[in-house]
């Protein structure tokens, strides 16, 4: 997929128009210069027009902006102009992966996940495990989005960390890998810790039908994990997985777990 197809939030139609205006008004240094202007919306429109303008000599102004820019709007401007052009900004935006700057971690794997290229995910595969959870978390999707083979197991190995934002985060980006997910999910339904069985029954519930093939292992999880919640959450996911998940749940509404037979229950009855 090209740049330009998943390059994220793309600008509304008029900025757009607005930015091909200047585009046609303004010489590449112009533009460049407009960059710095005090005005974030003079700043929005000059990003927008480099991005379109395709011209490969405003790459180092793009992403040192990118890299300084404090309004949350102007820097997705300047991440879709960078991602347009993103074979001549790479170079630096892989180096802000390396930067001892986590906001230059973050804004580097923020642009890769907008670029889904699984080239990158070796690049990207570190910052799964940045002690800075914002950063944690940019990488998560970005990796996510590189569809790399081995980009699942990598991101199993969060399983259980951090607090509940960045537990949605890597459940979410599980969803965003889909079906392929599903085996090491599976194998981290029998992990020696509690909180990784329960965050990995989370996740296959987040994937849905997608998950279907672990019916049996979260019902299972369900009827025999040592850990009440364990129990509770390999229930509440295999109410999700649809029709796959029929058998299991007749099994479960005997279970001698009340929650958890209860969950069974109620799903069966919906």
């Amino acid at each position: 997929m090209s740049p330009v197809e998943d390059s994220g939030s793309k600008p509304k139609a008029t900025a757009l128009g607005t930015a091909v205006t200047l585009r046609g008004m303004s010489t590449t240094a112009e533009l460049i210069a407009q960059l710095e202007h005090s005005d974030a919306g003079r700043r929005r429109q000059a990003a927008l027009a480099l991005g379109s303008s395709g011209d490969e000599t405003a790459a180092p102004a793009l992403v040192a902006r990118l890299g300084s820019e404090a309004n949350s709007c102007v820097r997705e401007d300047l991440t879709w102009a960078t991602v347009q052009m993103i074979h001549a900004t790479l170079p630096a935006v892989l180096a802000m992966l390396i930067s001892e700057n986590p906001d230059d971690r973050r804004t580097g794997a923020h642009v890769l996940s907008k670029v889904g290229d699984p080239a990158h995910f070796e690049r990207l595969a570190p910052l799964v495990d940045d002690q800075h959870a914002d950063v944690a978390i940019k990488a998560y999707r970005a990796v996510a989005n590189t569809a790399a083979p081995q980009a699942p197991a990598r991101l199993a190995t969060r399983l259980g960390d951090g607090d509940a934002l960045q537990r949605d985060a890597l459940s979410a980006a599980f969803c965003r890998l889909g079906e392929p997910a599903v085996p090491v999910l599976v194998e981290a339904l029998d992990a020696s810790e509690a909180r990784v069985r329960e965050h990995a029954a989370e996740a296959l519930g987040y994937l849905g039908g997608a998950a279907a093939a672990a019916a049996a292992a979260l019902t299972t999880s369900a009827l025999t994990d040592e850990a009440a919640e364990v129990r509770l959450m390999a229930a509440s996911a295999l109410r999700q997985l649809g029709e796959a998940a029929i058998e299991g749940l007749g099994r479960l509404s005997e279970s001698s777990d009340a929650t958890v037979a209860a969950v069974a229950g109620r799903s069966l009855t919906c």
